[in-house]
């Protein structure tokens, strides 16, 4: 009963985050299912779908093809459609169905690509995990994939974690890319914004990884623990805070050492509710920058152990969500669709953070920028 909802609709599901995480890089998409799954991904979760010419597609899975589990029909439509498109990669995803008849995904993955010679990625999503899962579960197979033989270039790093369910396309993948451009840093791979499947198979002559969100984090400790590359977790929020993350990064380029940009005391005036590096980011800033006091962040998602720092707090399921919207702050700040949980006569403000993963297109237009110094926008609304 912990994930029932009653107020708050569901959020971006992990196949919705594999298919985010690829979608630019010029591969097939696969989504093993009977259509519900993959327009609930293509309508709800990406933004960047109407006008692109990405190829996700669905399986179209029948209750017959469910009940017998003829794998090798989904595989004959695959190879029949990479023939004609002519992918860089394929991947096949899974939705509820599959999962409940044990489809073998890594299997039919290593098919495919013994059969048609590409790279090929199979994920055994469900549906029951969030959009963050997913995508982590896409970024980790590119590290692995790609990043095999370490040749460090001086100042070169990857951004990892980089989707719109949590950036949105209004800028905000750029601003962090001119960022560390501005510094003299180069950008390799940018997983997976603005970047290229060339860019991410080079991702090994990074001389530091910077992880902007949570689904970037099992990438960075792979290529870490596999190729020595280093890690630094925050985003550039700010005048202050981006100055100390940049000068985490020079650090973490000169000793190899991996960082996570330094939180700040809990407290009970202000309440961040989001994603944890993005509202652990906001967070730094409104404490640096401009003076606040006792501000409080709640990861919205799926709880990351790396990522937690002492007086932080996760709000997995709506009832744990209204308790927090609801704990006696000044101020909270999320998504709009959590201003219904506010008890009736609050006196609590809500200052509106549109989040995808969250309100789907109901708000994903009211999404505003937030890196560097765009982080006003918000701060006027507080």
């Amino acid at each position: 009963m912990k994930q029932l909802s009653l107020s708050l609709p569901p959020f971006a599901p992990d196949y919705s985050g594999v298919c985010s995480a690829l979608f630019e890089l010029g591969g097939m998409i696969v989504i093993h299912d009977a259509c519900g799954c993959t327009g609930n991904y293509t309508g709800f979760d990406e933004p960047r779908w109407y006008g692109s010419s990405s190829e996700v597609y669905c399986s179209a899975l029948r209750q017959i093809d469910a009940i017998i589990g003829d794998d090798e029909k989904l595989i004959g439509r695959i190879m029949e459609a990479a023939e004609e498109m002519l992918p860089k990669f394929i991947c096949v995803t899974g939705s509820p169905v599959p999962m409940v008849i044990g489809t073998d995904f890594e299997g039919i993955a290593g098919e495919i690509e013994q059969r048609t010679g590409l790279p090929a990625f199979g994920f055994a999503t469900t549906g029951l995990r969030l959009y963050d899962c997913g995508a982590s579960d896409a970024f980790l197979a590119l590290a692995r994939r790609f990043g095999k033989k370490r040749e460090t270039v001086e100042k070169r790093i990857n951004l990892l974690g980089l989707t719109p369910l949590d950036f949105y396309t209004n800028g905000n993948a750029g601003d962090i890319r001119a960022a560390f451009l501005a510094e003299g840093y180069t950008v390799g791979a940018s997983m997976a914004m603005d970047t290229s499947l060339e860019e991410i198979a080079a991702c090994a002559q990074a001389q530091a990884n910077v992880v902007v969100s949570q689904s970037g984090l099992a990438a960075a400790n792979d290529l870490y623990s596999r190729l020595g590359i280093p890690y630094v977790a925050g985003l550039p929020v700010g005048k202050k805070p981006t100055e100390e993350l940049l000068e985490l990064l020079g650090r973490t380029c000169a000793d190899g050492k991996n960082r996570i940009a330094a939180s700040e005391k809990p407290g009970k005036k202000v309440l961040i509710l989001g994603e944890k590096v993005i509202s652990d980011s906001i967070r730094r800033c409104l404490v640096r920058d401009y003076g606040f006091e006792g501000v409080t962040v709640a990861g919205l998602f799926t709880p990351n152990a790396g990522l937690m720092q002492p007086g932080d707090m996760q709000a997995a399921c709506e009832e744990e969500i209204a308790a927090e919207v609801n704990g006696g702050y000044d101020i909270v700040i999320g998504d709009p669709m959590l201003k219904v949980l506010l008890e009736p006569g609050s006196r609590t403000k809500f200052v509106d953070f549109p989040n995808p993963a969250v309100s789907s297109k109901l708000h994903w237009n009211e999404c505003i920028p937030f890196i560097g110094e765009h982080i006003e926008e918000l701060v006027k609304r507080i």
